[in-house]
């Protein structure tokens, strides 16, 4: 049996004052003598069997009352949270702890940081902007040129130099400081203009040559190279153009339409793409209208996020995304050069990251107090029901589990979070982004 009381002191910090019965002391210090009974070997005497006192003499009784100590700690601290209902956000400081000692109660003190309780600037006149749930016409006219750039043909290009969006069959030789490099000599390569694959020296240098010219481009390789070697290096290549070829789109068309789709019209093709991004936007609405509530409440949060919260939060987001790339098989240095980012920007996004995910969070508490909501038995059986079926345990063993852990409190919390964001997805305003705004949103 445990008495708990709770002190507030300053700030989020609380003082836990918790009471062992007696017969818990008694039920621990027995349970260490019996699983040191089984690990001591005492000549006479069965494994299990050794007298207390014999026990005593070989562990020392200092010893095994200060084992019992720590496991009444352990076993009680969680049960002691759940009955006061606090909820840590760091591991608590304990003050320097007695040792048991058989036929007598056992007190500890435990400082520990909680969850605040934030407010809100109000809890009306919530309002979110979601994209329109049917497609726009800017929608399927994307769609379609993104199928017009796949059937795209290539066809030659006579009278003219080389443009910005061309394709040059090109042989080139490079050096760099004067000194030839492996791969520095390319034949015939179908090169497109403007993608990125070489500095924008390269395709200056390149525009206007008609097929059969030649040139020279010399150029400071940027730090952005793929090479980190050459980076601030003199480069220089010398550039033959043997052909140009000219992207021709195809024209929008029943024939066209029946090209990419098998469509009988080019309307039928219209209006198939419609339905399919309808379908997309049906899976999507609700995630996006419940992320924007979260947003938008968090914007209403009055008070300062803990910075041990954060921190927490970061290190658990970056746990999960480490866990993502492991299973595309990328290392996260891998995932940083793809991005174009580096280490300090990563961490910086992930930071933001947890501080609005930390915010969301403590915004719906907040607006499940100010509801005067209420967390029922029915509501906990519920939730234990649902971590049963997904454990394969029964809601008693889960309970059990949870209770052990000191896991009690946080279930709450997603009890809270959950009742508190279906209200704002019953009470919000929601209207539809215009189409330039969707557009950007893209």
């Amino acid at each position: 049996m445990l008495t708990t009381s709770v002190e507030r002191l300053e700030g989020i910090t609380v003082r836990l004052n918790v009471t062992v019965s007696a017969d818990e002391v008694d039920e621990a210090i027995e349970e260490v003598y019996r699983s040191a009974a089984k690990k001591v070997k005492v000549p006479g005497f069965r494994p299990g069997k050794a007298p207390k006192p014999m026990i005593e003499s070989m562990l020392g009784r200092e010893y095994l009352l200060t084992e019992a100590t720590e496991n009444v700690v352990n076993s009680t601290y969680p049960r002691a949270l759940d009955i006061e209902a606090l909820r840590p956000i760091e591991a608590p400081e304990l003050e320097e702890l007695d040792v048991v000692e058989p036929g007598k109660e056992f007190s500890y003190f435990a400082d520990i940081e909680v969850r605040p309780e934030l407010t809100l600037t109000s809890t009306e006149g919530f309002k979110v902007a979601l994209p329109p749930k049917e497609a726009t016409e800017g929608e399927i006219d994307a769609q379609i040129e993104l199928m017009r750039e796949r059937f795209a043909s290539l066809e030659p290009v006579e009278g003219r130099g080389v443009a910005a969006d061309d394709f040059a069959l090109i042989s080139f030789v490079g050096t760099v400081e004067g000194e030839a490099y492996e791969g520095n000599q390319v034949d015939k390569y179908l090169y497109e203009m403007g993608r990125g694959l070489m500095p924008p020296e390269f395709d200056a240098g390149i525009i206007g040559l008609s097929a059969g010219e030649s040139t020279v481009v010399e150029f400071t390789i940027p730090d952005t190279t793929s090479n980190p070697e050459f980076a601030g290096k003199q480069a220089r290549f010398e550039i033959t153009v043997h052909e140009i070829k000219a992207k021709v789109l195809p024209e929008l068309d029943d024939e066209f339409a029946a090209q990419v789709g098998g469509f009988d019209s080019f309307e039928e093709m219209r209006k198939d793409l419609a339905a399919r991004i309808n379908v997309q936007k049906a899976i999507g609405h609700d995630r996006t209208k419940e992320h924007r509530v979260r947003e938008a409440v968090a914007e209403r949060l009055v008070g300062d996020v803990p910075e041990s919260m954060i921190v927490t939060r970061q290190s658990s987001m970056t746990r999960d995304f480490m866990t993502m790339l492991e299973n595309q098989n990328m290392t996260l240095d891998q995932y940083v050069a793809q991005a174009g980012i580096d280490m300090d920007t990563f961490e910086a996004d992930m930071r933001r990251q947890a501080l609005q995910s930390v915010r969301e969070d403590l915004a719906l508490e907040a607006l499940f107090r100010a509801l005067d909501f209420e967390i029922t038995d029915e509501d906990i059986e519920a939730e234990l029901k649902e971590i049963a079926a997904a454990t394969s345990s029964t809601p008693e063993e889960a309970r059990k589990r949870w209770e052990d852990m000191g896991l009690m409190a946080v279930l709450r919390e997603q009890i809270m979070h959950r009742k508190a964001a279906l209200w704002l997805l019953d009470n919000v305003e929601v209207t539809e982004e215009s189409a330039e705004t969707n557009a950007e949103g893209e």
